[in-house]
């Protein structure tokens, strides 16, 4: 019994440090934000209400129905409710019934608030998928930041070894004889810059790791880390598209596009609804109702004069009512609020439609600034790719004339230091070009993915 228990300690031990170890992909983390970001949960709620008001419009379409009743106590001198006679003492009476009223016609008012509440459900997920993709974006770039940040910590951990493998080399060198005592303190102090170096590129790591985790809103105490793609990031040429073929793109497929054209539909509805108060109301009703009063009597003889006490069985039968009929109501003078409702209602159509226009110019600046911007980062990614393998070919050059005798120390470090800032700086461009091809991907309508 106790090796059973130890090893199942040891196995859900196992399970949570694997568990607590999980390096997050960015679709794992698109998916999480997705479920728990507490602004696409409000954008949800909002959905949910919305659609509740749309099944209720339709709900309203059925008959209302309501039963009432009454049991009263009078003390002295009361009315028969049964034969309207004077009753000079304490009474009791029931009074209860049921009643029902359908809309025939209203203006096609309860036609037009389905169709209005259709179009603001309509928004609503619309909405919320504009949220869901404003956060896709932020966590991409987030995502991306850190993956460029390793990166450039990789560098640093490989500058510091070459470094240190130099230092040890001159050591060498100069207890061959080869090299003078003194140029063994720039290597040192190399050795240094770079150990601070890469002091700075982790802290990056855990800084751009720290505000991933704090978008993703995890809990402060959980461990976490990203992995990198699997296979090679493919970055294609903006030149394949322009701006106003993705903006045209962008059109059919943009959330808030698509909110704003229903918000418009929604604002129609709005506007006949407000014509429809002007129209007549015609509406059908129904009632039961029933009363039982404890002094009622029937009059058995005139002379004598003698009465005996109705039950209520009898009572029930003989007071029950039916009524059916129909009600029309029209509004002839109420302060000219309808009409100035019909009024602000086609403002509020034309606000939606600015808004629609807006939205449209705000996507467009959009699109050319993201295409613009991809194809600077493109021709700097180019540009600084260049500059790195002239570096790094200048810098093998150096390194090994510096190997003869044939260089100094200074401009090894010197040629080192450019050949780092080139390779950062290419990596950086790279990085900033990829983000801005998951933009355009965006407006494409394309998933956003660091996968082939």
């Amino acid at each position: 019994m106790k090796n059973r228990l130890y090893f199942l300690l040891v196995g859900l031990l196992v399970t949570s440090t694997s568990f607590s170890q999980t390096k997050w992909t960015l679709k794992h983390c698109l998916e999480h934000a997705a479920s728990k970001n507490i602004q696409i949960k409000q954008a949800e709620l909002l959905e949910r209400i919305s659609k509740n008001n749309l099944i209720q419009s339709k709900t309203n379409f059925l008959p209302t129905a309501s039963t009432d009743a009454n049991y009263n106590f009078t003390f002295g001198n009361s009315i028969d409710p049964t034969s309207y006679r004077y009753i000079n003492s304490n009474s009791q009476s029931l009074t209860f019934g049921l009643s029902s009223n359908l809309t025939i016609f209203n203006g096609l008012q309860k036609v037009h608030t389905v169709y209005r509440n259709k179009a603001d459900y309509e928004a609503a997920a619309f909405d919320k998928a504009n949220t869901i993709n404003s956060t896709a974006l932020q966590l991409t770039n987030l995502f991306l930041q850190v993956l460029l940040n390793k990166e450039l910590k990789t560098i640093s951990a490989k500058q510091l070894e070459i470094s240190q493998e130099q230092l040890t080399k001159t050591k060498s060198q100069i207890q061959s004889g080869i090299l003078a005592e003194t140029a063994i303190y720039e290597f040192e102090a190399q050795v240094a810059r770079d150990n601070a170096s890469l002091i700075q590129a982790s802290n990056n790591v855990d800084v751009s790791l720290l505000q991933l985790k704090i978008a993703l809103q995890l809990p402060e105490n959980q461990a976490f880390d990203i992995e990198a793609p699997t296979t090679n990031i493919v970055l294609e040429n903006i030149a394949n598209t322009s701006a106003s073929e993705i903006y045209k793109i962008a059109l059919y497929n943009q959330p808030s596009i698509k909110s704003a054209q229903a918000k418009i539909a929604s604002a129609i509805f709005t506007k006949k609804l407000a014509w429809g108060t002007l129209s007549p109301t015609l509406s059908a009703t129904f009632s039961l109702r029933d009363n039982y009063f404890n002094k009622a009597t029937n009059i058995v003889s005139i002379s004598p004069y003698v009465t005996e006490p109705v039950g209520i069985e009898t009572q029930l039968k003989n007071n029950l009512t039916k009524v059916a009929g129909f009600s029309f109501s029209m509004p002839i003078l109420y302060g000219g609020s309808r009409v100035n409702n019909i009024a602000n209602a086609k403002l509020q159509q034309q606000i939606k439609e600015l808004e629609l226009d807006n939205q449209k110019n705000k996507l467009q600046q959009d699109v050319l600034q993201a295409y613009n911007n991809a194809r600077v980062a493109l021709e700097n990614m180019l540009a600084n790719e260049k500059a790195r393998n002239a570096a790094q070919k200048s810098l093998e050059v150096v390194e090994k004339r510096f190997g003869v005798g044939l260089s100094n120390s200074f401009e090894l470090q010197q040629i080192r230091t450019n050949f780092i800032r080139s390779e950062s700086q290419y990596l950086q461009s790279k990085y900033s070009y990829l983000l801005n091809l998951k933009v355009l991907d965006f407006y494409k309508g394309l998933p956003i993915t660091l996968e082939d």
